[in-house]
């Protein structure tokens, strides 16, 4: 494990950088005033669970093959990127749920929350190359790689949920005070626009230089 110091300074800076809002974000936002905690809740667990694997994968050597293979970079955006479009039809096209203090929770909406916040975040080749240049930053020469590794990794997917978190209750709290369906309405066709937008801009990403 890195140096107190070195590990407080992890923490400090991986808050900033998962604070700017990105995808991922967005769609936590539109799906917790649209529906409601009991879909955005799941959906932050699920960019925890994603940002877990992809930077774990990142650090065991996916990170390199992205930068090293423009055929490999190209899949996974091309894949990820239609997914973001296809997630912002969905929105463009749901009806939101009234809000209510007690929503039912709904079992298959949970899962479908927790597989679409996995999949975005895990097929977002920016985020795998995000991780395989910061991460690494932060382990000591001289100690074990692989232990520190996991260590920052776990620490930044915790970090990664806490974060997603705060932005699903925070909005699903702000969701108490809309009652209009219309303006949940227009709430999806922004997020669903703006989800698109992502996916499409996805699609033109470029491979970092190496």
């Amino acid at each position: 494990m890195p140096d107190l110091a070195t590990f407080v300074f992890f923490i400090g800076t991986s808050l900033v950088a998962l604070a700017i809002p990105g995808p991922t974000i967005a769609l936590v936002i539109t799906r917790s005033l649209s529906d409601g905690r009991h879909v955005s809740v799941p959906l932050a667990l699920g960019i925890g669970a994603g940002t877990l694997a992809g930077s774990a994968a990142a650090l065991a050597g996916a990170g390199a093959v992205l930068l090293a293979s423009a055929a490999a970079f190209t899949i996974i955006k091309l894949i990820g990127g239609l997914y973001l479009v296809y997630l912002g039809v969905k929105l463009l096209r749901a009806q939101p749920t009234p809000p209510q203090v007690d929503a039912p929770v709904q079992g298959a909406s949970a899962l479908r929350g927790l597989r679409d916040g996995f999949l975005v975040t895990l097929l977002n080749p920016k985020s795998i190359a995000f991780s395989a240049a910061f991460i690494p930053q932060f382990i000591a020469p001289g100690a074990s790689y692989a232990g520190q590794a996991a260590v920052l990794v776990a620490v930044f997917a915790v970090l990664a949920t806490l974060n997603a978190m705060a932005f699903a209750l925070g909005t699903d709290a702000l969701r108490r005070f809309v009652r209009r369906i219309a303006v949940l309405l227009w709430v999806n066709r922004i997020g669903g626009s703006l989800l698109i937008a992502s996916g499409i801009a996805g699609l033109f990403l470029k491979r970092p230089a190496t």
